[in-house]
């Protein structure tokens, strides 16, 4: 969430904490990490519609389209939050879930101000102007403003401005979706009617391989959900087994 661009609402793009809290408005919920986890599905489906219209997305900058893509991975985060309690972020995750509830609480009061200016604004002036005194304005330049001493000026300010800072290159590393995890736990399941999602998920000891193993665990919820997969786990934080679900016989 840090160097998050500041977004305005245009006639051609509408920036993510605009749709964002619209979404909570609709459903009249007050911002919070309950609220964001409820609206995160309505969300996720906007993006996926921007990603098909092809119109809206041309003229668009690569921060606006990131500025998206960052507010749907935090909102993620939150609802794997909600659906796992035992889930120990970090103190990383844990300030990026904050820093969108202070965000987006911000903008809602900066959208409800701006509405009583643009009614306001230009009806009760404060300040009068001042009156002219003079009707020829004439320039006295100081006796120290000289050709030597504006280029002294000059040159400080200059070499007061902060040179540029080239950062390393780092590899962004690609996320697997929830439908790649899906095809993923579909075919399994067909290869062998059993097994334990522990040994499919992995290790959880990057925060790369932290968020495949969330991102399975959705999948599975979902194939569960389908009627697709049974899973079982007998004891807290003992292993999940997931086995084929077998077709109801009459």
């Amino acid at each position: 969430m840090e160097n998050q661009a500041y977004t305005i609402k245009t006639v051609n793009f509408e920036g993510p904490f605009v749709v964002l809290l619209n979404l909570i408005e609709e459903r009249k919920l007050f911002i919070n990490e309950i609220s964001l986890a409820r609206v995160t599905e309505d969300y996720l489906k906007y993006v996926n519609n921007l990603q098909l219209d092809k119109n809206r997305l041309a003229g668009w900058q690569a921060a606006e389209i990131a500025s998206f893509i960052v507010v749907a991975a935090t909102l993620i985060l939150i609802k794997s939050k909600s659906l796992l309690p035992n889930l120990n972020l970090t103190l990383e995750e844990e300030s990026d879930i904050k820093d969108l509830e202070d965000r987006l609480k911000i903008f809602e009061l900066y959208s409800r101000l701006a509405n009583n200016i643009k009614i306001n604004f230009g009806k009760n002036i404060i300040f009068a102007p001042l009156e002219r005194k003079n009707e020829i304005l004439a320039f006295l330049p100081d006796e120290q403003i000289t050709a030597r001493n504006m280029m002294t000026f000059a040159r400080g300010a200059l070499d007061k401005i902060p040179q540029k800072v080239f950062l390393p290159k780092v590899e962004v590393k690609k996320v697997i979706s929830i439908e790649e995890m899906i095809d993923r736990l579909t075919k399994r399941i067909e290869n062998s009617l059993k097994f334990n999602f522990k040994d499919f998920s992995g290790k959880a000891e990057t925060k790369e391989e932290r968020v495949v193993v969330i991102v399975g665990f959705l999948a599975m919820l979902e194939l569960v959900r389908q009627g697709i997969l049974h899973a079982v786990q007998e004891n807290n934080f003992a292993d999940i087994i997931i086995k084929k679900q077998e077709a109801e016989t009459m």
